[in-house]
């Protein structure tokens, strides 16, 4: 059979195929990136992004905490990097958890709340019953501080689990669409080697489907945290999203680099 009747008697088959995988390969790094937990904390709490957020917290926390008359002595109650690690650890598993309302702020109150009494009881006084009315009477304009920083990504992600159940049903569609049309391809083909070759053509068509894809999200979210995110926030969050870019870039390459083994070592096989 010759290279060209052979694309032509299968090519609508291999363009679904190619659309099946895109989608089930897609989405699987989407699980496994953006809405998975663990890694989104690992990505947010690397040195870079945890000295930025620590940094632009500082500052914004610093009227909060000196409007307290008595704790503008106590100097020592900036966050620390280790304090800044707690506070993501907490703020992702909340986001995660598909709370309909971010409270970050409460938790970096919470914070700051402890490191007061610490300090206040090391100068031996006993105001632990004041602080606690000063961060409950903060909580509201820090949760809004926060809302007005994060609020465009928040309502990105705060329905996570709706979002994930949706993706992994899409994806197990798509991977039964693939199975069949695979089967019916390699019934039709009457070989395995013609079989591969034609699975390596798909991976090459997957690979510059996925990065036009990628091209097509990458750059609108950029877009959206140019202009809605505040400066600091706006640093990690391309810190973020670039560590991501990395992840599906690795996994495109690696798809494209093996289809191209297995197109070119069964060649042979289409005249």
């Amino acid at each position: 059979m010759s290279k060209s009747l052979s694309y032509n008697r299968h090519g609508f088959t291999l363009i679904l195929l190619s659309i099946c995988l895109m989608v089930i390969v897609f989405l699987g790094i989407t699980l496994s990136t953006v809405l998975n937990s663990n890694y989104v904390k690992k990505v947010v709490s690397s040195d870079t992004n945890v000295t930025l957020i620590r940094n632009y917290t500082n500052q914004r926390l610093g009227r909060l905490v000196n409007s307290y008359s008595v704790s503008t002595d106590l100097s020592a109650v900036n966050l620390t990097n280790k304090d800044v690690r707690r506070i993501i650890n907490v703020s992702v598993d909340e986001v995660y958890d598909d709370d309909s309302q971010l409270t970050i702020g409460s938790n970096i109150l919470a914070t700051i709340s402890t490191k007061l009494k610490d300090q206040a009881n090391k100068y031996g006084l006993n105001i632990d019953s004041e602080i606690d009315t000063v961060i409950r009477s903060n909580e509201d304009i820090m949760n809004q501080i926060v809302n007005n920083d994060l609020g465009p990504i928040e309502t990105v992600i705060e329905r996570v689990q709706t979002i994930k159940r949706l993706i992994k049903t899409v994806m197990v569609i798509a991977a039964v669409l693939f199975v069949i049309l695979a089967l019916r391809l390699r019934a039709k083909v009457g070989s395995n080697m013609l079989f591969f070759h034609h699975l390596g053509t798909v991976g090459i068509c997957t690979s510059i489907l996925l990065a036009m894809l990628l091209g097509c999200t990458y750059f609108p979210l950029q877009d959206l945290i140019i202009n809605n995110i505040d400066y600091n926030v706006r640093d990690v969050l391309y810190n973020v999203l670039n560590g991501i870019f990395i992840s599906y870039i690795s996994i495109i390459f690696m798809v494209f680099i093996v289809s191209i083994l297995d197109w070119g070592s069964t060649v042979k096989y289409k005249y």
